[in-house]
């Protein structure tokens, strides 16, 4: 069997999978419906699954195959509010087809797809790269593959690294006419933080590509009465995570003092793990864009561009605990993301042809490195090198 008639043979279960999962539309943390669909598919093929997995009920870890090489590969199946205006349908759909292509024409090795909860970073299994990557869930892969709808095709990846919290101040509710004395206003503390963190950025250093992001959730309930609760979300990305580090403790640091001078307590909740940079594999996304090209794709190496990062995502923990490619598939032009033009350009009636690419791509990439143990190496090495 050849990659073609791997992809013919499993195209219908694929483009099912993707538009059920489309369908479904289930935000992060709560993908019950589309992990158990994505179990069940890969079960069906051999795949032995584990399940809850890192504590994570929506979260799972699917194994076919033996020895070495072990090939990772990445699945997301989150939506946002408005649906699956990020794709990940598609994700999941790709990375179960990348899986069928690859476990049908092996004789050797192993496939791993990783099921991967709450890229989008909503509820307790937010960011489930970065707590997979930390609890060592990548060790024993080899190398792993991801891959991301967008309005281009593309190889490789940047990402800046981002840490989301929440600020909730406690005070003291009273009448605001007759009593504002006996209250402790807690919007007026959170109403100067908010001022504050903003004026950081001058402090935040221009090389670091600073990004600060902030909404405030609760500022009371009656404009007649002293707000005794208030909270915002913020958060804030850089282009290097030690940085970033430094950068939340000052601000964690400032928030404190405000709300001890408004007479306030404040709890602070961290929402996610702590998003890193990326560490592209240049070998690896190589691979991938020569087999774009066989394809007659003249992909984007962004790699080797000088396009700054302008996003972030919990693949980049990935990237920092094994060596990392990545392709980006082409749903349409101009796109923005998250809007509900990607939405509707996520569905996979629009989007099936190029996701079968896609598929092909990854699949030729990933089967070239586990029957070359020459790459392997210079995979290795490269991420090596990188670390040092």
């Amino acid at each position: 069997m050849n990659i073609d008639s791997a992809i013919k043979q499993y195209k219908n279960s694929i483009l099912s999978v993707s538009k059920q999962i489309y369908d479904f539309a289930e935000l992060g943390s709560k993908e019950y419906k589309s992990s158990k669909l994505l179990m069940e598919e890969l079960q069906k093929q051999g795949f032995t699954i584990v399940n809850p997995y890192m504590e994570m009920d929506t979260a799972f870890r699917a194994e076919y195959g033996v020895g070495s090489p072990v090939a990772g590969i990445l699945m997301e199946y989150d939506a946002l509010p408005n649906g699956h205006s990020c794709g990940h349908n598609l994700i999941a759909a790709w990375a179960y087809g990348t899986a069928m292509v690859v476990k049908s024409m092996i004789s050797q090795g192993k496939i791993v797809v990783f099921g991967t909860p709450s890229e989008e970073g909503i509820g307790p299994y937010a960011g489930s790269k970065a707590r997979m990557a930390d609890a060592g869930a990548f060790k024993g892969i080899d190398f792993v593959t991801g891959m991301h709808p967008d309005d281009r095709w593309a190889v490789g990846s940047k990402a800046l690294a981002d840490a989301e919290m929440e600020f909730t101040f406690h005070g003291k509710s009273s009448h605001m006419a007759a009593s504002p004395c006996y209250g402790i206003n807690a919007l007026d503390a959170l109403v100067t933080s908010y001022t504050a963190i903003n004026n950081m950025r001058d402090w935040a250093r221009s090389d670091k590509n600073t990004v600060i992001g902030m909404v405030i959730r609760d500022g009371g309930k009656a404009s007649n009465v002293v707000p005794e609760t208030a909270s915002m979300e913020v958060d804030i990305r850089s282009s290097s995570s030690v940085f970033l580090k430094k950068f939340v403790e000052k601000v964690k640091k400032l928030v404190n003092g405000i709300s001890e001078g408004y007479g306030t307590t404040l709890e602070i909740k961290e929402l996610m793990p702590t998003y890193s940079e990326y560490n592209a594999n240049h070998i690896m996304d190589e691979l991938l864009f020569q087999e774009l090209k066989k394809a007659g794709i003249d992909a984007f190496n962004i790699d080797d561009s000088d396009e700054p990062a302008g996003g972030s995502t919990d693949e980049a923990n990935v990237s920092l605990k094994v060596p990392t490619g990545h392709i980006d598939m082409k749903i349409g032009t101009g796109l923005p993301g998250h809007s509900d033009a990607f939405r509707i350009a996520a569905n996979p009636d629009l989007a099936g042809e190029n996701l079968m690419v896609a598929i092909s791509a990854a699949s030729a990439a990933i089967l070239h490195i586990m029957e070359n143990k020459k790459y392997l190496n210079e995979i290795k090495r490269e991420f090596d090198e990188y670390g040092q």
